[in-house]
């Protein structure tokens, strides 16, 4: 690790014990990123083992935050970052070996200060979640790429944002949920000229979802609190039909990914 990293990944974890030691193992594991980064994690209260998994890598950064929910550690972290990129993951997910390398291409572009990334189920995972999975993807792009900033929302399990992002807005709010998605409403209301992309080689895999059943009364809860926002606004049916329909359309790729082209569902 440098010790004037470009990249600061910010993890927070509570009882994580399951999935932790391969989201480590992932994160020290990149290659290609070309420049130095650090990693933190944030115990936000452990019961469980993970807080000794994390301990036996004195590569990482360790950090502890008392107060309940994930973006009052994401902010500990952030408070603690030395980087002008921030990438952001979870406890539960295992990133691509060339994550971080495509956080920094994606970054190239000075337009950007709030990139996400693609997110996949694990290979035992049922037919129908991989089909969902692509579906969110194929919204993600869509919305990031063709729709008004009202529509826009974000997921910090994969995700990147400039520190000049939170130094001209400040940290993330400390919502149960729905933080990350308030941060681009805020973004977009701000006179900083910065926009949100989505970059579909920045990918992560989700280790804790295996059936559609439990995701989709996860996205189901995530929809209900983006309403906390007031000026987001979800996609209206004929579009998230219109994404559904040209995912169905498309042919399928590595990783049972269903590659689709865009289209204008206005």
């Amino acid at each position: 690790m440098s010790d004037l990293p470009v990249i600061s990944v910010v993890v927070p974890f509570f009882n994580s014990e399951r999935h932790i030691g391969a989201s480590i193992e992932s994160l020290l594991g990149q290659v290609d990123v070309g420049a130095g980064f650090e990693v933190i994690f944030v115990d936000n209260g452990s019961k469980d083992g993970s807080p000794g998994i994390v301990g036996r890598y004195p590569e990482l950064i360790v950090l502890e935050e008392h107060t309940p929910g994930a973006y009052a550690a994401r902010n500990t972290g952030l408070r603690r970052a030395r980087a002008p990129l921030i990438a952001f993951t979870d406890a539960d997910c295992v990133v691509d070996r060339d994550w971080l390398g495509s956080v920094r291409d994606g970054m190239q572009d000075p337009s950007i200060g709030v990139l996400l990334g693609h997110c996949r189920y694990p290979p035992e995972a049922s037919p129908v979640l991989r089909l969902l999975g692509a579906y969110e993807n194929a919204k993600a792009e869509y919305v990031t790429s063709r729709c008004a900033p009202a529509h826009h929302f974000a997921y910090a399990n994969n995700m990147a944002v400039r520190a000049s992002v939170f130094e001209g807005l400040g940290l993330f709010k400390e919502w149960k949920r729905a933080g990350d998605s308030e941060l681009v409403h805020r973004l977009a209301s701000s006179d900083l000229d910065l926009r949100l992309a989505f970059r579909p080689s920045m990918k992560v895999t989700h280790m804790e979802f295996l059936r559609s059943r439990d995701r989709a009364r996860r996205l189901s809860l995530y929809t209900r609190t983006n309403q906390q926002i007031e000026t987001f606004r979800e996609l209206s049916v004929a579009q998230r039909v219109g994404v559904l329909l040209q995912l169905l359309r498309g042919r399928r790729g590595r990783d049972d990914d269903i590659l689709i082209k865009p289209v204008h569902l206005d």
